[in-house]
Protein backbone atom coordinates (compact mmCIF):
# COMPACT_ATOMS: atom_id res chain seq x y z
CA UNK A 1 0.00 0.00 0.00
CA UNK A 2 1.57 3.30 -0.98
CA UNK A 3 0.22 6.73 -0.12
CA UNK A 4 0.41 9.99 -1.63
CA UNK A 5 -0.34 13.47 -0.55
CA UNK A 6 -2.79 14.51 1.82
CA UNK A 7 -3.15 10.18 2.73
CA UNK A 8 0.90 10.10 3.46
CA UNK A 9 -0.61 12.85 6.15
CA UNK A 10 -3.01 11.20 7.36
CA UNK A 11 -1.62 7.95 7.92
CA UNK A 12 1.79 9.30 8.57
CA UNK A 13 2.99 6.49 6.27
CA UNK A 14 4.17 6.36 2.91
CA UNK A 15 3.65 2.63 2.61
CA UNK A 16 2.58 -0.36 4.39
CA UNK A 17 2.02 -3.87 4.20
CA UNK A 18 -1.89 -4.81 5.05
CA UNK A 19 -3.23 -8.64 4.95
CA UNK A 20 -6.68 -8.91 3.47
CA UNK A 21 -8.62 -11.98 3.83
CA UNK A 22 -8.48 -14.11 0.32
CA UNK A 23 -11.42 -13.26 -1.95
CA UNK A 24 -10.97 -9.45 -0.24
CA UNK A 25 -12.08 -6.52 -2.88
CA UNK A 26 -10.63 -3.11 -3.11
CA UNK A 27 -13.93 -2.02 -1.60
CA UNK A 28 -13.12 -4.19 1.50
CA UNK A 29 -9.50 -2.79 1.75
CA UNK A 30 -10.97 0.47 1.84
CA UNK A 31 -13.49 -0.03 4.15
CA UNK A 32 -10.44 -1.96 6.28
CA UNK A 33 -8.14 1.58 5.91
CA UNK A 34 -11.23 3.22 6.67
CA UNK A 35 -12.07 1.55 9.99
CA UNK A 36 -8.22 1.90 10.62
CA UNK A 37 -7.04 5.92 10.13
CA UNK A 38 -10.72 7.41 10.98
CA UNK A 39 -13.26 10.10 9.74
CA UNK A 40 -11.12 12.32 7.75
CA UNK A 41 -9.32 9.52 5.86
CA UNK A 42 -13.06 8.16 5.04
CA UNK A 43 -13.72 11.01 3.30
CA UNK A 44 -11.22 10.96 1.27
CA UNK A 45 -11.68 7.38 0.23
CA UNK A 46 -15.38 7.35 -0.20
CA UNK A 47 -16.98 7.93 -3.11
CA UNK A 48 -19.34 11.60 -2.39
CA UNK A 49 -22.50 12.24 -1.17
CA UNK A 50 -25.19 11.16 -4.05
CA UNK A 51 -22.29 10.16 -6.06
CA UNK A 52 -20.33 7.61 -7.77
CA UNK A 53 -16.70 6.84 -7.84
CA UNK A 54 -14.18 7.70 -5.86
CA UNK A 55 -12.57 11.29 -5.18
CA UNK A 56 -8.91 9.32 -5.55
CA UNK A 57 -7.16 7.56 -8.24
CA UNK A 58 -6.64 4.11 -7.68
CA UNK A 59 -3.96 2.18 -8.44
CA UNK A 60 -3.50 -1.88 -8.44
CA UNK A 61 -0.01 -2.94 -9.52
CA UNK A 62 0.32 0.29 -11.37
CA UNK A 63 -3.53 0.10 -13.23
CA UNK A 64 -6.15 2.00 -12.91
CA UNK A 65 -8.43 0.31 -11.26
CA UNK A 66 -11.91 2.05 -13.43
CA UNK A 67 -9.94 -0.48 -15.98
CA UNK A 68 -10.28 -3.42 -14.18
CA UNK A 69 -13.47 -3.97 -11.92
CA UNK A 70 -13.51 -0.99 -10.19
CA UNK A 71 -14.16 -1.22 -6.43
CA UNK A 72 -15.40 -5.20 -6.98
CA UNK A 73 -11.37 -6.23 -8.13
CA UNK A 74 -10.32 -8.71 -6.10
CA UNK A 75 -7.15 -8.60 -4.17
CA UNK A 76 -4.45 -10.93 -4.27
CA UNK A 77 -1.78 -11.85 -2.34
CA UNK A 78 1.43 -9.44 -3.25
CA UNK A 79 -0.41 -7.18 -5.16
CA UNK A 80 0.28 -3.22 -4.74
CA UNK A 81 -2.48 -0.94 -4.59
CA UNK A 82 -1.35 2.95 -4.67
CA UNK A 83 -4.05 5.53 -3.44
CA UNK A 84 -3.39 9.23 -4.76
CA UNK A 85 -5.35 12.29 -4.44
CA UNK A 86 -6.01 14.21 -7.76
CA UNK A 87 -4.39 17.48 -7.32
CA UNK A 88 -5.90 20.26 -9.00
CA UNK A 89 -5.18 24.44 -9.37
CA UNK A 90 -4.86 27.46 -11.20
Amino acid sequence: MHYFTVLRELTEKRQEKIRMREGSTVEDMLAFLAGSYGTRFKRYVSPPKGKKGLQLVLLLNNQDITQLDGLKTTLHDGDTVSLILPIAGG
